[in-house]
């Protein structure tokens, strides 16, 4: 599949999990993806009257966190290549009456934003990992930074650390008899590797590159509320196992429920180790 195939098709798949993810939004966030953004927000530090860019916004959850430590003067654009993402966030900013955030459509790799309005800040949460050119993406980034601009990240760290969803990926790749993806390949590791996410931001033309290591956990209420839950915000995988026959559906499922009786408690929750990676860095001035 050629780099525009697969962001049409990422595209495509993301938007159709769209309003499944704005549902989501509306719920308090747990677990691994709260604990990011936590400490994206610490090593961000956004100060009122700030301007702030969010990529791959999703359901802007982030973006809309920080709108409110910007304010008054400050401002928050929330983007995503997903009309439909775009068009969800929208939705929540009018809802909840933000007054200094706004949503466009916008894609990472070619940001059309002049560099003479800079933002002062910009913020992704598992974004880049999924990105056809994450180089392209992060220099992007960096070109619409003002000097002395930040950049905050965060990624999910290997497979072998987050078997909450590595778990699924082995289970269908075994049964379409799919080769590993070479390194670098756009996925929700691909970015995983602290050292290698280092160098891919020191080389996009930044200064004071920060690693940080996150260990965390994912928790759901059951093993089968797990999988569901799982196939109900992965727009990817779920396009993946759709396009099976049920009833390879159904085996991949029960192997993957046999898998998580290893993680197992005994008030019959699945609880999972999770590894996030973050990164900080600034524009030299």
């Amino acid at each position: 599949m050629s780099d525009s195939e697969y962001r049409e098709a990422s595209r495509q798949q993301w938007g159709d999990a769209a309003a499944k993810w704005a549902r989501k939004a509306e719920e308090e966030e747990t677990g691994a993806s709260a604990d990011a953004t936590v400490w994206m927000l610490g090593a961000a530090d956004p100060q009122p009257g700030e301007r702030v860019l969010e990529l791959a916004c999703g359901a802007g959850r982030v973006g809309l966190e920080v709108a409110s430590r910007v304010e008054p003067a400050g401002t928050v654009l929330c983007s995503d290549f997903s009309e439909a993402m775009v068009e969800a966030v929208t939705q929540r900013i009018e809802r909840r009456e933000v007054s200094n955030a706004s949503a466009r459509v916008l894609n990472a790799e070619e940001l059309d934003l002049p560099e003479e309005e800079p933002f002062d800040l910009v913020l992704c949460r598992f974004g880049y990992m999924l990105m056809a050119d994450q180089q392209r993406a992060l220099r992007e980034s960096a070109r619409v930074l003002r000097p002395g601009g930040r950049l905050v990240l965060a990624v999910w760290g290997g497979a072998e650390k987050n078997p909450w969803l590595s778990l699924i990926l082995k289970a269908v790749m075994r049964h379409l008899g799919a080769p590993t993806p070479e390194p670098g390949t756009p996925g929700p590791f691909s970015l995983g590797d602290p050292e290698r996410l280092r160098g891919l931001v020191d080389q996009a033309g930044l200064a004071d590159v920060e690693v940080a290591e996150i260990e965390t956990k994912q928790t759901y209420p059951s093993p089968a509320a797990w999988w569901e839950e799982i196939l109900e915000v992965s727009g990817p995988l779920a396009a993946m196992l759709g396009a099976l026959p049920e009833e390879d559906r159904e085996k991949i499922r029960a192997d993957v429920l046999t898998a998580a009786d290893a993680f197992l408690a005994e008030d019959g929750k699945a609880v999972f180790p999770a590894a996030i990676v973050g990164a900080a860095a600034r524009k030299p001035a």
